[in-house]
């Protein structure tokens, strides 16, 4: 009688990569030459979504999450400095992150890779290993160091390669390199090929472009968000602004069918809400002092402000400048939105074209933001997003635009149902911003100077279903726009 083989179960391999000094396995930061007090780390981005995954989907797909710190969180001050100034131990991440793929995947399961700051750089590199060599087998692993080795210097003549015949002889350099040194560890066994559509979400300031011949293989989806770094990826104790992205994480990574745990969600946006509410005695020293500083001073236009406070609603936190002396030596640029050009690998020059096909988008909290005047960079003056309106205008088109995220998608954070009604109302048209700068150096292209409005995905329905405030500051801006 033949014995009956158990179903296959398909994983969803995920991987999270956390940015420069964000340590969830710890969590705890001592008092020491970078802060002035021990206190509980506030988590990132990337921590609090690597903590909502459901474990099994609903079409009994298991979804196996690993973790890994960034870089500059070892025990010493000398490893913190090194590794935040430098980015000392990105190659041990990458290792640890690709080690993981390697032992977990077989054939038929996903892999999906997050990361924050130099993690996003990490989960890149790491989506670059797998095109170039897919996934080493449990014999492939055994020459795991020598192999990466290899691929950091394919194109690096003058190296010297303490490992010459490991694991074959006569290895490839250049441009072709990838392709003949793949071929050659599937001819050993120790290497498998994968099919991988990747999609690349921006988690560094880079901007991506598609390339035509990628049109219809490269998912590529850019938002622009308020706030500075730290904002957007989390990590600052008022969490509102960083709350919106995480919730936009969700959406992106729902519509290729990962499904999160609803009162994991729960609790990292009611968190916030209770920040608002405590008592200065339970906040951190900075949040005291800052609360001190800002308590005259209105953080949006009224009734908004009036009947909200001490609670800011959606899109209105806290917008953070990060302090310390690395922050200072490393300068400041003023991001361009739209108008990003591709950089010479040699000579680290910009090149005259615009970039092509980045798909740029902005974020509604961007429109909400400046229409109830909220606070800018520490809370210092109005949000006047010079970045954007510098060469940008808002308006109404009535041309029709394709969306990632569907109008009514197949997925819901509530069983299905949403209590707000549909805030993407487009019977008076879409929003977007054209560009009004300077004729003589933007775009000439027709599709480079509209940045269309991101409509809102469930997930981040939801969250502004919790924290809208009264009135709902999606409709009111909506009012004033109008």
């Amino acid at each position: 009688m033949a014995t009956e083989t158990a179903p296959k179960t398909i994983k969803r391999l995920i991987a999270c990569c956390d940015g420069t000094w964000m340590d969830s396995d710890n969590g705890y930061e001592e008092a020491g030459l970078l802060r002035k007090e021990d206190s509980l780390q506030i988590p990132s981005n990337v921590t609090r979504i690597s903590r909502c995954f459901e474990k099994r989907c609903s079409d009994g797909k298991l979804q196996v999450v690993n973790y890994e710190s960034g870089v500059g969180t070892g025990s010493n001050v000398l490893d913190s400095i090194t590794g935040g100034a430098f980015g000392m131990g990105l190659a041990e991440r990458m290792r640890e992150t690709y080690w993981f793929l390697c032992s977990n995947y077989m054939d038929g399961d996903e892999i999906i890779l997050v990361g924050f700051s130099r993690g996003a750089f990490t989960v890149r590199s790491v989506a670059g290993m797998i095109g170039n060599l897919g996934l080493l087998t449990r014999e492939g692993v055994e020459f795991f160091y020598p192999i990466f080795k290899d691929m950091q210097h394919w194109m690096d003549d003058d190296y010297e390669d303490p490992f010459p015949n490991i694991p074959f002889s006569n290895k490839p350099k250049g441009k072709d390199a990838a392709e003949v040194y793949r071929a050659r560890l599937e001819q050993l066994g120790y290497t498998r090929a994968l099919a991988l559509d990747e999609t690349r979400p921006p988690f560094t300031p880079a901007v991506w472009e598609r390339l035509p011949e990628n049109k219809y293989t490269t998912d590529l989806r850019q938002v622009w968000f308020p706030g500075n770094h730290g904002n957007c990826g989390g990590g600052w104790e008022d969490q509102g602004m960083s709350n919106i992205t995480l919730a936009w994480m969700m959406d992106q990574l729902a519509s290729i069918g990962v499904e999160f745990d609803l009162p994991a969600l729960e609790r990292c946006f009611f968190q916030n809400f209770k920040f608002y509410h405590k008592t200065p005695s339970k906040l951190s020293l900075k949040s005291r002092k800052r609360r001190e500083k800002t308590k005259k001073r209105q953080w949006a236009i009224n009734p908004i402000y009036e009947n909200n406070r001490p609670f800011r609603p959606w899109g209105l936190g806290t917008i953070s400048k990060a302090p310390g002396l690395l922050y200072k030596l490393s300068g400041q640029t003023v991001r361009t939105p739209g108008l990003y050009r591709p950089t010479d690998r040699q000579s680290k020059c910009d090149k005259s074209r615009y970039l092509l096909d980045t798909n740029e988008r902005i974020h509604s909290s961007v429109r909400i933001r400046l229409v109830c005047k909220g606070l800018g960079l520490n809370d210092d003056h109005v949000w006047d997003c010079s970045a954007l309106l510098s060469n940008w205008k808002l308006k109404r088109t009535r041309e029709k635009y394709t969306d990632p995220v569907p109008f009514q998608p197949g997925w819901c954070p509530n069983g299905g149902k949403d209590h707000m009604g549909h805030p993407n109302d487009w019977s008076k048209g879409r929003w977007v911003w054209e560009y009004v700068g300077d004729e003589n150096d933007g775009p000439k292209e027709a599709r480079q100077r509209i940045m269309v409005e991101e409509p809102l995905g469930p997930y981040e329905r939801y969250l502004l279903n919790l924290s809208a405030g009264s009135p709902n500051v999606y409709h009111f801006a909506d009012t004033i726009n109008s």
